[in-house]
């Protein structure tokens, strides 16, 4: 966002606002969590859907050309999903297969308006703005129901701060079980932020026809466990996985379980967010595991999925780190079983950080090195990892860079851990229609 609004620290010396309260906003959020119950559980696990980014500036588009920028961002419905982050949803969206809802609900002073949905059968989505007299938190976690039945969902948030009073967000839905092509939604929020109410909304909502859905007979077993496919559906702004899973959970734990996604050219497919639920029955966890990745290449034509597991130790994952202040390039930090990330080349600009490196691993690697990666503190202990960017980037083979955001600094310490190496199981091959 700082590209956005270059001038933004000359509006903020010429406006008097209570900064002080902007400062409390948290940054960013990345988290895995677990919920257990005495005889169900239910795993919610996320990549980038639960990112969510702050920008925050003060001004007055009325006077200002910075703010006036500013303006012209603000969401129209039909466009929602076009200029966001999420590759499959701008993709939806450009390709006009988002549905226009456009209701708006207000209490306490906060506006909610829910602009768009996306729905294919591969991935539920609500575009929202939210509007306030002071920036306010992400919403609480909705009540949904579909046909007048609330459902059991795992949820992911992502946005921005359009003005301090306007913020545009996106809500990735995935529900545990699978949702009719036609259905009525119900959405109820009961607060924002510290700040409760009643948002509620209501209205239809149709499954896009571009999704191609494959249901194949196919079972492996591993360690006791019989993993089936039941589904894998491909759409426009994503690629959903089903699988059930059947385990004696002494042997293994299917909550563990991951699946790396490759194309036929052996593109591996960025994973989104994923979630689990399922129940003990006769001492067996009879569990249900639902992933979701970014869309296929358009020429695809079979798709192979491996099961892994990536069991962490009790213990903690172990930190490596490393000072930059005297440090000579290229220097190598082990990431134990995983393999080695070798840093060679440190550029430093006027307010970024850009991390060029190199992996050297035997294993799986996506485009975002997800499973390998590393993070710039400052001598404050602060990550300056960016809210838009908080990954890596491959720029060709196994080489990356990453971005951060910060110039050059005394103190800066580059880190990442030692991480254990996956069990491949046997894989599955799919082939495309």
């Amino acid at each position: 966002m700082s590209d956005q609004f270059p001038d933004i620290k000359n509006e903020m010396n010429q406006i008097s606002v209570p900064v002080d309260k902007l400062d409390a906003i948290i940054a960013q959020t990345v988290s895995e969590t677990k919920v257990k119950k005495s005889k169900k559980r239910v795993v919610i696990y996320s990549m980038n859907v639960a990112i969510i980014g702050f920008s925050l500036f003060i001004g007055s588009a009325m006077v200002s050309p910075a703010m006036a920028k500013v303006a012209s961002n603000i969401p129209v419905v039909g466009t929602f999903f076009n200029d966001i982050g999420d590759e499959g949803l701008r993709i939806a969206g450009q390709k006009g297969l988002t549905q226009v809802v456009d209701q708006t609900a207000k209490d306490n002073g906060i506006t909610l308006t829910i602009n768009e949905v996306f729905y294919d059968g591969t991935r539920l989505t609500l575009g929202y703005t939210q509007e306030s007299l002071l920036p306010l938190g992400e919403l609480e976690r909705p009540v949904i129901k579909v046909d007048g039945k609330e459902i059991n969902f795992s949820s992911g948030y992502s946005g921005e701060f359009l003005t301090p009073q306007k913020y545009k967000g996106v809500i990735d839905i995935t529900p545990t079980e699978e949702l009719p092509e036609e259905f009525e939604m119900e959405v109820r929020i009961d607060a924002v932020g510290l700040v409760p109410g009643n948002w509620s909304f209501k209205f239809p909502v149709k499954q896009s026809n571009e999704v191609t859905v494959i249901r194949p007979s196919m079972v492996n077993q591993v360690d006791g466990a019989e993993i089936s496919l039941s589904s894998l559906k491909i759409g426009p702004a994503g690629t959903d996985l089903n699988i059930k899973v059947i385990a004696d959970p002494e042997k293994l734990d299917p909550y563990s379980l991951g699946f790396y996604l490759l194309d036929d050219k052996g593109k591996v497919i960025n994973f989104l967010q994923g979630s689990g639920s399922g129940e003990t029955v006769d001492g067996k966890e009879h569990v249900t595991l639902q992933s979701l990745y970014e869309p296929l290449e358009d020429g695809a034509r079979k798709v192979k999925i491996i099961p892994y597991d990536l069991t962490l130790p009790n213990d903690g994952l172990q930190e490596v780190i490393v000072n930059l202040d005297k440090v000579k390039l290229p220097f190598t930090m082990s990431q134990g079983d995983y393999g080695n990330v070798v840093v060679n080349d440190i550029e430093y600009k006027e307010n970024r950080t850009v991390i060029y490196f190199d992996i050297e691993s035997d294993g799986i690697i996506d485009d975002r090195a997800s499973e390998n990666p590393i993070w710039l503190f400052d001598a404050d202990g602060k990550n300056m990892s960016l809210d838009e960017k908080p990954f890596a980037e491959r720029i060709k083979g196994n080489s990356f860079k990453q971005e951060f955001a910060t110039g050059k600094a005394e103190g800066l310490k580059l880190k990442t851990n030692k991480m254990p190496k996956p069990v491949l199981y046997e894989e599955f091959v799919i082939e495309i229609p």
